[in-house]
């Protein structure tokens, strides 16, 4: 079995010891290298390579992001997968510590258990190499948030068909379920909840999981939709249609990538 390689950088020795005591106990065939500083990690990154990065939020010489994107420009193995992790993470996600270079946001206050298996996903299912390899299935109507959206996938190299109906989004996938279709397979659907026509997402994700008969664990929904007045009745009915997961716009490039990422099996 492959020994993976882990680099750990957090600016507080008992953050370190504690994770770092977490991943040896469970996670077999791995080596761990914990630094201090983004200075530190940026030179081990200039001779060595890893295959995830976990970084905390505040380093004692710059930001996560920060690093991220030095790291990005400066090292030979710059598609390693970086996780940040933050005792915030409602700031995360709605300030300005999102970054396009940081691949998975972790809120520590789940645990240490939990931390291991959101590693895990990244180790054992190579989810960043596998997901620039995925094919996306986009549905927006809006041609300002289809441009905005469509960059973020051209700028991580993921191959998509876009369509802006439910309608053509279904056509589509029932020609990939003819054995006698060429056309590649779609491995996530994104798709806004609000759409043209007279179907919706919500009817979208309906017909995908009972008429075309596709699971969850077949063919992953992203639903992206506008903050809600009753957020938790609504996110509730999203999920009961069939959807795997729900990201609120105005969508933050690093925050799709990470969720499209972590629903590619």
């Amino acid at each position: 079995m492959k020994e993976h390689s882990i680099l750990l950088i957090d600016g507080s020795r008992a953050s370190r010891a504690i994770i770092s005591k977490s991943i040896h106990k469970q996670l077999s065939n791995t080596q761990l290298t914990d630094v201090e500083s983004a200075t530190t990690a940026l030179q081990y990154c200039q001779t060595s390579t890893f295959d995830l990065i976990i970084t905390a939020m505040s380093l004692p010489d710059m930001q996560a992001q920060e690093f991220a994107a030095a790291f990005r420009k400066n090292c030979n193995d710059s598609d390693t997968p970086i996780i940040m992790m933050s005792g915030d993470f409602t700031h995360n996600i709605k300030n300005d510590t999102a970054s396009p270079h940081i691949n998975g946001y972790f809120d520590k206050s789940k645990g240490n258990e939990h931390l291991i298996e959101y590693i895990q996903s990244y180790l054992s299912l190579s989810l960043w190499n596998k997901a620039l390899r995925c094919h996306v299935l986009f549905v927006e109507d809006s041609p300002t948030v289809t441009r905005v959206v469509s960059n973020m996938l051209d700028n991580n190299r993921f191959s998509y068909q876009h369509v802006n109906n439910a309608a053509d989004a279904l056509t589509l996938l029932a020609m990939t379920q003819d054995p006698d279709n060429t056309d590649k397979a779609f491995d996530i659907v994104l798709t806004d909840i609000q759409l043209e026509g007279l179907m919706s997402g919500d009817d979208l994700i309906r017909e995908i999981r009972f008429g075309l008969g596709l699971m969850p664990d077949e063919l992953p929904i992203l639903v992206s939709t506008s903050p809600h007045p009753n957020r938790t009745d609504h996110i509730n009915k999203i999920i009961s249609a069939g959807a795997n997961d729900i990201i609120e716009k105005p969508l933050i490039e690093s925050l799709l990538i990470a969720r499209m990422s972590n629903l590619v099996n």
